[in-house]
């Protein structure tokens, strides 16, 4: 191979020195000639490891501008551009190169030599800064990618150097590109590796695109892996499949859009599904099955059979309780803390425990005489027997001699019960609408009596009732007083027909809120038990919405004169419409049967508007005398 040169310096010869550079270089005449072979730089992939050297060779020849070899030491400067041509500010004021400058190519390297006696010298680039990986590189950056070669004496400031010009007639054309040799362009093998299909090798895609079967990776570091990506399967199925004798696969069946696993399916976190989740065999769990996991307030059910004949197992969430919608059989025990009620047959395998009460009546205390006591029984086909015994309705005592040949309808439900014309059996119910004592629920069927349901009950407690008093403006023991300050405005009774409600109405010109109280004492019953459910409730009315212009404030104070803590909406009361406030007393109040209390409601008003109090309600539990 034929080597060009180039020849630079003072005097002759072929120099072109281009920006701010220093005249006095290696006795005034240097020459410098290079070439470029093959450059191939290894880029580690997963099929085939890197074998091309990361280095490049460069050759050159010294000359003096007398065409005498140049034998003196030197500094030679190499660097990347992404052009050829070299512009002032490729360089510093201190003629280092400009690593900033635009067309900069991420590297550079300098060598300290001395040519042979000929001129002739050999650098391997890279040995001192490594060269820029060349799989990093774009396409542009590759092809456009050239060589600056500058030489000065070595003992020279870095203002020294003078550029080899690569085509001193052309001013563009400064640098070197870096080509490759003709036989690289069609090499025969990549970094040692040849195509096929055995370990090492590289792949051939057949037609479409594809990968043989065998040459299909064993994984991917890709985000998605897309089967049919052509949207070419419009039914039928789109599968994975495990082993060519194992045949397990994952599919998806495209013509009724769902995947399947021909075979056993084990996920090790949650299994989440948004729709219906269906199984074909047994569902097995080693911990517990959750319904209704967000606590959502709806029925939770489980559903046993489908839509033409399905039986289900409900929570539901009003009643909060739960439901089975067919007959229960139970082997074993059955244990109740609480009430166990039963509307038709119980049927119990094994030992019936009971903590409670079943029908609201203690089985423990049931004596022989229970067992007979107008107990209704079966007699032959269709009659019923029922037992001697007392009862009380309406405050008369009956004693009952029993009964025999009561004749019932057949394929019905027959209600057995006394009222006070005696003992009545029809199939409409029992009454709604009077008194009465249930005896038996009967069920017929094909001429006798396949079921009969005892409804007596055998203990019972009527000595308490609820009483809810109702005090309606004027208020029976009212009483009405200022606190001291701020009490002028004006107190009537009123009445709204509409709501039909008589009220206490509090109003004031002044432009500061003005308050009155109307004291409400009451006295509880001497068979005072105990307060029921919501103790008291007021209704009330404002003519403004805003608390600073009206309201109501409510406070108790309990038998022995005390402050009552209350809980529910007690002060700052305002509404435009009328309304109730439920109160319930917190703490320990003392209550004492037959003394007096006291409900203070305080109305505050100003600037012409005004409050209003109407119905007190007290709710309390007394014992009924005797």
């Amino acid at each position: 191979m034929r080597l060009n040169t180039f020849s630079i310096g003072f005097g002759k010869g072929n120099r072109r020195i281009r920006g701010n550079r220093g005249s006095s270089v290696i006795l005034g005449i240097i020459g410098i000639i290079g070439f470029f072979g093959f450059i191939s730089l290894g880029v580690s992939n997963v099929y085939a490891k890197t074998t091309a050297p990361t280095k490049l060779v460069y050759n050159g020849h010294l000359l003096d501008s007398s065409g005498d070899a140049v034998t003196t030491e030197v500094s030679v400067r190499f660097s990347f551009w992404k052009s050829s041509d070299y512009i002032t500010g490729d360089v510093t004021s201190t003629g280092a190169i400009d690593i900033g400058a635009s067309n900069y190519g991420s590297w550079n390297e300098t060598f300290t030599l001395t040519p042979n006696s000929d001129g002739y010298f050999t650098v391997d680039l890279g040995t001192g800064s490594a060269l820029p990986d060349f799989s990093t590189l774009s396409d542009a950056v590759l092809t456009s990618l050239h060589l600056q070669v500058e030489v000065k004496a070595s003992s020279s400031a870095n203002t020294s150097y003078e550029l080899l010009d690569k085509n001193t007639s052309n001013a563009s054309i400064d640098r070197a590109p870096l080509l490759s040799v003709p036989f690289a362009l069609n090499a025969n093998l990549l970094d040692g590796r040849d195509t096929g299909t055995a370990s090492g090798s590289i792949p051939v895609l057949e037609t479409g695109g594809l990968l043989s079967l065998g040459a299909v990776p064993g994984g991917t570091n890709k985000d998605t892996f897309t089967l049919d990506s052509d949207d070419s399967v419009s039914s039928g199925e789109i599968s994975f499949i495990f082993g060519s004798a194992l045949k397990k696969k994952l599919s998806y069946d495209a013509t009724n859009n769902v995947f399947s696993f021909n075979n056993a399916l084990r996920v090790g976190g949650q299994l989440t599904a948004t729709g219906g989740l269906t199984a074909s065999g047994t569902i097995a769990t080693e911990s517990g099955v959750v319904v209704n996991r967000e606590n959502a307030a709806k029925d939770s059910v489980i559903v046993f059979g489908n839509s033409l004949g399905q039986e289900t197992f409900k929570f539901l969430n009003t009643e909060h309780e739960f439901e089975l919608s067919d007959d229960v059989r139970i082997t074993g025990n059955l244990s109740s803390s609480g009430i166990l009620a039963v509307e038709s047959n119980a049927v119990v395998g094994g030992t019936l425990t009971v903590g409670g009460l079943i029908n609201g009546v203690d089985i423990t205390t049931l004596t022989s005489d229970n067992d007979v006591h107008l107990k209704v029984s079966s007699g032959a086909g269709l009659n019923l027997t029922v037992a001697s015994g007392d009862y009380r309705l309406g405050g008369t005592v009956t004693a009952y001699a029993g009964s025999s040949n009561n004749v019932i309808a057949d394929d019905d439900t027959s209600y057995v019960f006394f009222e006070t014309g005696g003992l009545v059996t029809n199939t409409t119910g029992f009454p709604t609408d009077h008194m009465y004592i249930p005896l038996a629920t009967v069920l017929t069927a094909g001429g006798s009596v396949s079921t009969i349901t005892d409804k007596r009950v055998f203990n019972s407690a009527d000595t308490e009732r609820t009483v809810t008093r109702i005090f309606t403006p004027e208020f029976e023991g009212v009483s009405y007083q200022g606190d001291g300050s701020n009490n002028v405005g004006q107190l009537v009774l009123n009445h709204s027909g509409g709501n039909l409600m008589n009220s206490y109405q509090w109003s004031s010109s002044r432009s500061t809120l003005q308050d009155y109280d109307v004291l409400l004492n009451f006295s509880l019953p001497e068979d005072f038990i105990r307060w029921s459910d919501n103790h008291m409730t007021i209704s009330y009315k404002s003519s403004s919405s805003d608390a600073a212009n009206n309201k109501l404030d409510i406070a108790v104070f309990d038998s022995a004169d005390n402050s009552v803590t209350l809980t529910g909406d007690s002060t700052g009361l305002v509404s435009t419409g009328w309304t109730t406030t439920a109160i319930t007393w917190s703490g320990t109040p003392t209550w004492t049967a037959g003394s007096g209390s006291l409900i203070r409601l305080r109305l505050s008003a100003k600037s012409d508007e005004s409050m209003h109090v109407g119905k007190v309600k007290l709710k309390y539990v007394e014992l009924l005398s005797e």
